[in-house]
């Protein structure tokens, strides 16, 4: 392994998250920018995916969990809820529903996909529209999904939010925009952006509201 704390990344890709949430951390990273697929980087992380960070004796791959490591490790009380906190519950949810349910619920919507055979097991996740309908909810009572203050789970929600706004795999509607509009002024969200999408190589591409 390596000392310090290393963010395998490829720009324009789900690299987005692991960035923004290491820029609102503040902490020290270094970034090795990598060809996913490679035989150099395969050697690394079998899956060839990014994002994946090495920190210290620490290998952690799959956003999610990047972004509960990360958030624990060095944000623990501010970005991640302590255990006692009855925040705790909603953050780690929210991490997760991020990419296992609402980015396939978006992808997948307007497609019919039956089972494989009756009473076969079927997707974990409700429709695109019964998922909304949930985060609506959440965002009613507060501008962010953990309590009244902003954590990790905003991260996670706001990268796949924005992404998939950008790509029309998402509605448009007043709420979801005017979160992501939030999310996406914060100072690390722009420093992120322009490291994801770099301007002189994605002018006009990054994700806006």
């Amino acid at each position: 392994m390596t000392d310090g704390l290393v963010l395998y990344r490829s720009p324009a890709t789900r690299s987005l998250s692991a960035i923004w949430l290491l820029e609102e951390l503040g902490v020290p990273y270094r970034m090795e920018t990598v060809r996913m697929q490679s035989p150099e980087y395969l050697a690394v992380n079998p899956r060839g995916r990014v994002p994946m960070i090495i920190d210290g004796e620490t290998k952690v791959a799959e956003t999610a969990a990047i972004c509960l490591y990360l958030a624990d490790r060095y944000g623990y009380e501010t970005l991640a809820p302590k255990l006692e906190d009855p925040a705790r519950g909603p953050y780690m949810s929210w991490t997760v529903w991020a990419t296992s349910v609402l980015e396939p619920a978006s992808s997948l919507d307007g497609h019919e996909i039956p089972p494989k055979r009756p009473g076969a097991w079927h997707f974990g996740f409700g429709s695109l529209e019964r998922e909304l309908e949930v985060l609506e909810s959440a965002l009613t009572t507060s501008d962010y999904l953990a309590g009244d203050r902003f954590t990790a789970a905003d991260v996670m929600v706001g990268s796949v939010v924005g992404m998939r706004l950008f790509t029309s795999e998402l509605p448009r509607r007043p709420w979801l925009v005017a979160y992501f509009d939030r999310l996406s002024a914060r100072p690390a969200y722009e420093r992120a952006g322009k490291i994801n999408w770099p301007p002189e190589q994605f002018a006009g591409v990054q994700p806006a509201p």
